[in-house]
């Protein structure tokens, strides 16, 4: 399929009540607004910043299975708008406030997000959403350090689970989540797609930077030579990883040998970037992802 270089995803609302639909998005849910030209007669527009956009298409059975999910009384409207939020729960709860009706109270999903949905205006359902890895989450609040690594490889055991090669991290500035990743290689087809790299590439594109100078990026295993060398060129200042190479099964890596002799390489150029984390997992559990991969049959 030929790509044709789309370069953001834009939704527009008609909105009957505008008020109303401003009162919503930029003041209720915390939308932030951005320059926009109105036209003449009096045209009204506000245009507000989402953060990063994704277009997802379901057929009626994933809809209604999301319905179900999600403990939504109505069938969803056609079209759902769905917002990543720091706090679902703190989301909904201040909407809810407003006079907003609440559908479905925040609700923990099979995929480990926890769902919140409401009326918008126009009668669009509206869902709120935080990941097990929520942008906007201060270190503080998930543990610090410890916390932080040991909610990413959890992370990474999930996703092993699904049959995906299983690493994710998270990058954190100024002591803030700011972008997640977890390794896509398989799904994507994209041998540079590691865990360190998506979540570096997100942070990018939520930021509008691909230049991170003071970041750190979390890992749930040692980073390889390409990650280093990524991280660097981001100017993150350190990868701080969970599990050690030598947890790694020979089934994911059958030469370790050459991965350890590039490792080597990078670091000799790169002293300092990436350091053994803070975390009080045992072995078990720090190699608890490999086994969910290879229990769910996976394999390079």
């Amino acid at each position: 399929m030929s790509r044709r270089g789309v370069c953001q995803l834009r939704v527009v609302l008609r909105a009957e009540d505008f008020d109303a639909a401003v009162a919503f998005y930029r003041d209720g849910l915390g939308l932030g607004e951005r320059p926009a030209t109105a036209g003449p007669d009096a045209a009204r527009i506000v245009l507000l910043d989402a953060g990063r956009a994704t277009l997802e298409l379901v057929d009626e059975a994933q809809a209604r299975y999301v319905d179900e999910v999600e403990g939504a009384g109505p069938a969803a409207t056609p079209v759902r708008l769905a917002f990543e939020v720091a706090d679902a729960a703190d989301a909904a709860e201040a909407l809810r406030a407003t006079g907003v009706p609440l559908l479905a109270p925040p609700t923990r999903t099979p995929w480990d997000t926890l769902n919140a949905r409401l009326a918008g205006p126009g009668g669009v359902h509206v869902t709120v959403f935080t990941t097990s890895a929520p942008v906007g989450a201060s270190l503080a609040s998930l543990g610090g350090e410890p916390g932080a690594l040991a909610r990413v490889v959890d992370a990474a055991r999930a996703h092993g689970a699904s049959g995906q090669l299983p690493f994710a991290a998270w990058v954190v500035r100024d002591g803030v989540v700011i972008g997640t990743g977890v390794n896509t290689a398989l799904a994507d087809a994209d041998p540079s797609a590691h865990a360190e790299i998506t979540a570096i590439r997100d942070a990018g594109r939520r930021t509008g930077s691909g230049v991170l100078p003071g970041a750190v990026v979390y890992s749930s295993c040692e980073p390889c030579a390409t990650c280093r060398t990524v991280a660097a060129a981001a100017g993150v200042s350190e990868i701080v990883f969970a599990a050690g190479k030598d947890l790694v099964p020979a089934a994911m890596d059958p030469t370790p040998q050459e991965t350890a002799r590039l490792i080597d390489a990078v670091t000799g150029v790169l002293p300092g970037i990436a350091r053994h984390g803070d975390t009080a997992l045992t072995a078990a559990e720090l190699a608890a992802p490999f086994q969910a991969y290879l229990d769910a049959g996976g394999s390079r």
